[in-house]
């Protein structure tokens, strides 16, 4: 095997893809075993079901409730032209969506690639990449879930490759860009976050004009529009993109609560809930539990501040995470915490404006209402290619190191 084809990243991608399936045989198990996995994405899989059995985007929580913007549209959408193809809820439906997350996961091995290479140089590059194939934690995410994890991650590693392309054809390339923006925003809401830095770094560099910024966000809010204006026609408010915001921000926020996500608090995994949802219906549920975190925070501001340090703790950290795996989430936050400060140090700053941004932004929103380790799946390629910075310049040193000994 070649030096050329070991630095391809293709041959990554194709590497990378057959550890995940490998993950995924060995997470679940023999075939038979995939319908558990439903369990782990109840709000899109039901969604999804109600979808292919012709009765609209409703019924997140697996009782007849009616039109739901609980979720945004894409992935249940993705995963209800698989239930139509496969069946409902059956296992070759299970492992179909699990590989084509293990296919998202494995080709963001290309756009990372050249990320990493156009700012820092090729040999970070291949260290970049090769560590999102080998990684175990990222082997193994794919096969852990049903939810838009994966396609989030690609989504956004792509939109930060497409920027020299924005900024080189200011008309198609914006249109092509918005439109782009605007599947990632009904696909992951909090991906919109993104938008301004990356935007903002094709300004700042000289590379996009106003005119181009203008052209991105305008095609961006045409291809969300339709869904805005459906979520007007059933609920009778304005729900842009999701409804639940209420709801996540009393997950983290709530006597008692520990600052992030708990299992059988909630609609999905909770019958009083789900019942109460049901009678109030869904604008009335987040906006009541909206109301109930706002009190808890105003009535507990220092208790809140506390909530939110310890969340910034554990999106880095995973503090209180016992598994294994972790050891590698935690890993990989001190890799690419080291090259931010390596590539600061050297002057690297313009260059790396929309990944310091997207690590900075990203993750605010999560610090404000809850946290969870996958949220931050979508932006960990970001954090490989700081990592993978880490890497090249400490085997650089070595290298030189010995060649003076």
């Amino acid at each position: 095997m070649s030096k050329l084809s070991m630095r391809s990243p293709w041959f990554i991608c194709i590497c990378a893809f057959l550890l995940r399936v490998l993950a995924i045989g060995m997470v679940q198990g023999a075939p038979g075993k995939l319908a558990h996995i439903w369990e782990s994405g109840p709000e899109i899989v039901n969604i999804a079901t109600a979808i292919s059995s012709h009765r609209g985007f409703s019924s997140p929580f697996g009782i007849e409730t009616g039109p739901t913007a609980w979720i945004p549209p894409v992935y249940p959408g993705l995963l209800a032209g698989i239930f139509l193809i496969f069946g409902q809820q059956s296992v070759l439906a299970a492992a179909t969506i699990l590989i084509v997350q293990a296919i998202l996961s494995s080709l963001t091995c290309v756009p990372l690639y050249a990320i990493a290479k156009r700012t820092f140089d090729e040999r970070s590059a291949v260290w970049s990449t090769w560590a999102w194939a080998l990684f175990p934690y990222e082997v193994v995410l794919p096969g852990l879930f049903v939810w838009e994890t994966c396609l989030s991650g690609f989504l956004a590693v792509s939109l930060c490759y497409l920027l020299p392309s924005e900024c080189a054809d200011e008309r198609w390339g914006g249109i092509w860009a918005g439109v782009l923006w605007g599947i990632a925003a009904l696909t992951n809401a909090a991906l919109l976050s993104l938008m301004p830095v990356f935007l903002f770094s094709g300004y700042r560099e000289r590379r996009m004009r106003c005119k181009g910024v203008a052209t991105v966000v305008l095609v961006a809010v045409v291809v969300i529009c339709p869904w805005t204006v459906r979520n007007w026609a059933v609920f009778r408010t304005l729900v842009p993109l999701r409804s639940n915001f209420g709801e996540e921000l009393w997950k983290g926020n709530h006597p008692g609560g520990l600052g992030r996500i708990e299992f059988g608090i909630g609609p999905a995994d909770n019958v009083a809930q789900r019942e109460r949802y049901q009678q109030l219906g869904e604008i009335a549920y987040v906006r009541q539990r909206r109301w109930e975190a706002l009190q808890f925070i105003r009535q507990s501001p220092i208790r809140y501040a506390r909530l939110v340090l310890y969340r910034v703790e554990y999106w880095w950290f995973a503090q209180g995470e016992g598994a294994p795996i972790f050891i590698f989430y935690r890993l990989l936050s001190v890799l690419s915490l080291t090259g931010m400060a390596l590539a600061w140090r050297r002057w690297r700053v313009a260059g790396t404006l929309p990944l310091f941004g997207a690590v900075v932004v990203y993750p605010l929103v999560y610090y404000l209402t809850d946290v969870y380790a996958r949220y931050r799946y979508p932006i960990e390629s970001f954090l490989m290619v700081f990592a993978g910075y880490a890497l090249s310049r400490a085997f650089e040193f070595r290298r030189s190191k010995m060649a003076r000994a």
